[in-house]
C-alpha cells in the first residue's frame, strides 16, 4: 500500500490498490473510487527536463492562446509534460493579482461563467431550467482602470456579496479618483468605503460616462475561455490570473507597431520564466496532481439546493 492512503485525484481515503509501475520504475496506484491512476511522489520538481529554449517557446505559445495539444505536437513533448509545464506557469502567477494596483478612474462590474460540470451543476426537481443568474453561474469580479490595468477574481456562485467585493478587491485599489459602475447596489456598498465620487453610467451621466471598456474586457475573457473549451472548472482562477497578467502587459496605445508587440511578448516570456524558476523547487508532484483550485467555491452550495 502507498505511504499516503489518499487518492491524489479525488481525495478518497483507503481506496488505493497497486497498479504496476511507470517507465521510470516508480510504483503506480489505482483508486477504486474514481478509477484514476497516479503515483505517490513527494520529491520536489527541482529541474526542468527540457532546455530553457523549449520552455520559453512553451510560454510563448501560451501567450498566443495555442492549445496544449498543438503545443505538445510543435515542441515534440508529451501532453502530460505540457500539462505539468502549464501548471508551473499557473502556480507562478497564483499571487500575481495581489501585485496589481488600480489608480485614477476605475470601472467596476462582474461577469458570469456558466457551470456545466455535472458534479457541481444544480438541477431542479422538475427538471426545468433556472432563469437568470443562479447558483449555476460563477461570478467573476472585474475592475479596470482607464490605463487598461485590470483584475479579475472568482468570488462565488451566483451574485457576489458586498463582503466578497471588499475582501477581494480593496487591496488592489490605489489612488482612485472616481468609480464608474452600472448601478448595482452591491457595487455601491463596496465603493462606499472610498471618499471619492461614483457614477452610474446607465442612469446618471447622460452619456458622459459609459462601461464600454469593462464590457470589452468581459468579451475578451469569454473569448479566451472559449479557446480553452474543456478546461477544468476548478482551475478557473488560474486561467483568470494568466489572462490578467497577459492583458496588463499587452500594449494598449492607439499607435502600436509590430516591434512593440514583439518586445512586450519577449518581456512576458522572460518574466514568466524567472517566476517559474523561483517557484518550481517547492512544487511537488502531489501538488501538481491534487491542486484544489476553487473547489471550495464550487462546493459552497448544497447539491440538493433546488430539490428542497
Amino acid at each position: 500500500m502507498p505511504k499516503f492512503k489518499i487518492c491524489s485525484l479525488c481525495g478518497t481515503v483507503n481506496s488505493t490498490i497497486k497498479h504496476g509501475r511507470t517507465k521510470n520504475g516508480k510504483p503506480r496506484f489505482k483508486c477504486k473510487s474514481c478509477m484514476g491512476t497516479f503515483i505517490q511522489d513527494e520529491s520536489t520538481t527541482s529541474y526542468l527536463n527540457n532546455s530553457d529554449y523549449i520552455f520559453k517557446r512553451f510560454i510563448g505559445f501560451m501567450i498566443d492562446d495555442v492549445t496544449l495539444e498543438v503545443i505538445a505536437r510543435n515542441l515534440s513533448i508529451d501532453i502530460k509534460t505540457a500539462l505539468y509545464y502549464r501548471y508551473l506557469i499557473f502556480e507562478s502567477l497564483r499571487d500575481y493579482q495581489d501585485e496589481v494596483f488600480l489608480n485614477g478612474t476605475i470601472l467596476v462590474d462582474e461577469t458570469f461563467v456558466r457551470i456545466s460540470d455535472k458534479r457541481y451543476k444544480l438541477v431542479r426537481r422538475d427538471g426545468k431550467g433556472i432563469r437568470g443568474i443562479s447558483f449555476n453561474h460563477l461570478c467573476v469580479i472585474t475592475l479596470i482602470s482607464l490605463e487598461g490595468i485590470t483584475i479579475a477574481k472568482v468570488s462565488s456562485r451566483g451574485n457576489a456579496s458586498p463582503k466578497k467585493f471588499i475582501d477581494l478587491c480593496t487591496k488592489n485599489i490605489g489612488e482612485v479618483t472616481k468609480f464608474i459602475h452600472d448601478g448595482s447596489v452591491i457595487q455601491k456598498q463596496f465603493m462606499r468605503q472610498f471618499s471619492v465620487p461614483n457614477y452610474d453610467a446607465r442612469r446618471e451621466c447622460d452619456g458622459k460616462y459609459n462601461t464600454l471598456l469593462v464590457d470589452s474586457l468581459h468579451s475578451n475573457i469569454k473569448r479566451y475561455l472559449f479557446k480553452h473549451a474543456g478546461y477544468r472548472l476548478k482551475n478557473l482562477q488560474h486561467y483568470m490570473n494568466f489572462f490578467v497578467y497577459r492583458y496588463n502587459h499587452t500594449p494598449k496605445s492607439k499607435h502600436i507597431n509590430s516591434r512593440q508587440i514583439i518586445e512586450s511578448r519577449n518581456s512576458m516570456i522572460d518574466d514568466l520564466y524567472r517566476r517559474v524558476k523561483k517557484i518550481k523547487k517547492r512544487i511537488t508532484y502531489r501538488n501538481f496532481q491534487s491542486d484544489p483550485g476553487i473547489t471550495d467555491v464550487l462546493e459552497s452550495v448544497s447539491s440538493d439546493y433546488y430539490e428542497k
